[in-house]
C-alpha cells in the first residue's frame, strides 16, 4: 500500500490539488483563474478526499509550492500547509515555483532558465540545472533588470518565461516555452522531498515574493510605515 501525499499548487493563475492513493494511483482537482476568485482550495481538498474515500488524517506528507507568484494565492496555499502539517503532524514540502516549472518540461534537458513574475522591466530568473526527476536549483533566484538577465541567461540551453517577459529581454536567442505548473509533477517533487528527507518545521514556511507585494506596500503607505 502507498502512503497517501497531498500536493497544492496555486501560486498562479491555474493550478490544483494532487493527491496520491494508497493504491498508488493519483487523482487531481484542478482549480482555475475563476474558480479561485474565492478561497477554493480547502474544497478542492476535501473534494478530492472524498471522491477517493480518504480521510485527511490519512495524510502521510503534504507538498506545496512556494513561489514566486501572485500574493493572495501563494498566501491562501501557504497557509493551508502550514495548518494541514501543522495539525495532522505530518511532514512539509516546500518547493520553489521555477523548479516545479523546470520538473514539468520533462523532455528538456540541459540548464534552464526560469523567468517568472515579469513585471514593467524586471523577472525573477531562476537557473535549474539537471535532468528529469533530478534538477536543482543553481545558486539562487533572482530580481533582474533586462542587462543582467541576458547575461546571466547565456550558458543556459532553454528559457521558460512567463508572456509577461519584458520586450527589452527577448533578444536572448534561446529556444523558449511558456511556463506549466503540473500538479501532478509536483506531487511528484513532493514524494520525493519526502523520501529525502527534505521537509521543514512548518512555521518555518514562507512565500517567495520576487518584490513587496503591492497589497503590503499600500497598507504602509497609508499607516505611515
Amino acid at each position: 500500500m502507498t502512503s497517501p501525499v497531498i500536493a497544492m499548487e496555486i501560486s498562479q493563475r491555474d493550478g490544483g490539488v494532487a493527491v496520491r492513493c494508497p493504491d498508488g494511483s493519483a487523482v487531481v482537482e484542478r482549480l482555475t483563474s475563476s474558480s479561485r476568485r474565492g478561497d477554493a482550495l480547502m474544497p478542492a481538498v476535501e473534494s478530492i478526499c472524498d471522491r477517493i474515500d480518504l480521510s485527511p488524517r490519512d495524510l502521510r506528507g503534504i507538498g506545496v509550492s512556494i513561489g514566486p507568484g501572485g500574493f493572495t494565492g501563494l498566501r491562501i496555499g501557504i497557509a493551508a500547509a502550514k495548518m494541514l502539517s501543522w495539525s495532522l503532524e505530518i511532514p512539509l514540502v516546500a518547493i520553489p515555483t521555477a523548479l516545479l516549472a523546470a520538473e514539468s518540461a520533462k523532455d528538456l534537458n540541459g540548464l534552464i532558465a526560469v523567468a517568472l513574475a515579469s513585471k514593467d522591466e524586471t523577472c525573477w530568473l531562476t537557473l535549474v540545472e539537471g535532468s528529469s526527476g533530478s534538477r536543482s536549483i543553481m545558486g539562487e533566484g533572482r530580481l533582474m533588470e533586462a542587462a543582467g538577465f541576458l547575461r546571466a541567461v547565456q550558458p543556459a540551453a532553454h528559457l521558460i518565461a512567463d508572456e509577461h517577459l519584458p520586450v527589452s529581454m527577448c533578444e536572448h536567442g534561446l529556444a523558449t516555452r511558456s511556463p506549466d505548473f503540473d500538479p501532478l509533477v509536483l506531487l511528484e517533487m513532493t514524494e520525493r522531498g519526502l523520501a529525502s528527507g527534505e521537509h521543514l518545521d512548518p512555521m518555518d514556511l514562507k512565500p517567495l515574493y520576487p518584490r513587496e507585494p503591492e497589497a503590503v506596500r499600500l497598507w504602509d503607505s497609508r499607516t505611515g510605515k
